[in-house]
């Protein structure tokens, strides 16, 4: 009776370990996480219909996708910031891992490198801090400058062809005035910021601002409503998000999602560390290390070695910045 038991046990086992196996290796992977891949995503599977990741996975670069039946499958291109339709293959054939933030700035490629923002109240000149880029979605962004050694006021003006309006004002940010007509899909238009002391001119700072095509708008809020379709974690869809924005540098749009996200406060290192990268783009270290901190302080305290290796080369960054020249002759 004992051997026929024993018989039995090892029958039911041999049965049960043949039977699993194939099931486990038809289970797709499901990598929905930054956390849960060892390498920088260079975007994530919108569909189901590979072989071997389910929809949502994150793909890192070199990666292969296998496509059922021979169809397509929709992707997201962290890079581009674009939703695209890819066949069997290696991902970063179509989507290429996007450039650091050194990328274009950087110890031996200093020529690439701008003036960074930034100042006190010992500045000469004023310098425009936002909007943080020339690319925009708010047809009325608020302006903001650093402070002019003793300035008593500050003109601001917006100009492009057959368009104008200016504004006096003593303090260093005006909001768009509701008075004044707002900025155009596709135009590209100049805001000047004016400093004075007893109404006379000390010096003046000048930035591009282009407010993107009605096409281009659209294209960006359904790509941004296809990831909040796929109701991954919330962190998880600012961080796609900001992928999508900062494709487009639309540096006002992601900052202000960013600062939203940590403000709860957040523990994941991730968003801090994009966001100091983000300041970057706008050349606005000193506003980039505190994130960067605050990043390096998480991914220690969550043995998170990758976000703490990118978060101490973020303050290297910001000391090499910090390095440039601040001051220039006429706007910039």
């Amino acid at each position: 009776m004992k051997r026929n038991t024993k018989y039995w046990l090892a029958l039911c086992l041999t049965v049960l370990i043949s039977t699993d196996i194939p099931l486990q290796a038809s289970v797709s992977l499901v990598r929905v996480k930054r956390n849960q891949v060892r390498c920088d995503p260079i975007g994530r599977l919108i569909d189901k219909g590979d072989k071997r990741f389910d929809a949502k996975s994150l793909i890192c670069e070199k990666e292969s996708i296998e496509v059922l039946n021979g169809g397509t499958i929709r992707f997201f291109c962290y890079s581009s910031g674009k939703i695209l339709k890819l066949s069997s293959g290696v991902v970063s054939d179509k989507c290429p891992k996007a450039e650091s933030i050194s990328a274009n700035c950087n110890r031996d490629h200093v020529v690439g490198c701008f003036r960074p923002k930034g100042g006190t109240e010992e500045s000469d000149e004023p310098t425009i801090i936002s909007p943080y880029s020339t690319a925009t979605l708010n047809p009325r962004p608020e302006i903001t400058w650093t402070p002019v050694k003793g300035a008593t006021s500050y003109k601001v003006q917006a100009k492009s062809f057959e368009f104008g309006w200016e504004k006096v004002v003593n303090q260093t940010r005006l909001a768009y005035p509701s008075d004044e007509k707002e900025f155009q899909p596709g135009g590209i238009y100049t805001i000047y910021v004016f400093a004075y002391k007893d109404g006379k001119i000390l010096n003046y700072d000048s930035s591009p601002v282009n407010l993107l095509h009605t096409a281009l708008q659209e294209e960006i809020a359904q790509n941004i409503k296809r990831i909040k379709e796929l109701k991954l974690p919330s962190d998880e869809t600012v961080l796609d998000t900001d992928a999508i924005y900062a494709a487009e540098n639309l540096l006002n749009e992601t900052i202000e999602m960013l600062k939203t996200a940590t403000a709860t406060p957040s523990r994941n290192p991730t968003l801090y560390r994009v966001l100091g990268d983000r300041y970057l783009m706008a050349w606005l270290p000193n506003e980039a290390k505190p994130q960067y901190t605050k990043a390096l302080e998480l991914a220690k305290s969550s043995n998170n070695s990758k976000e703490l290796e990118k978060a101490q080369e973020g303050l290297k960054m910001v000391d090499f910045y910090n390095q440039l020249p601040t001051r220039r002759n006429g706007a910039q």
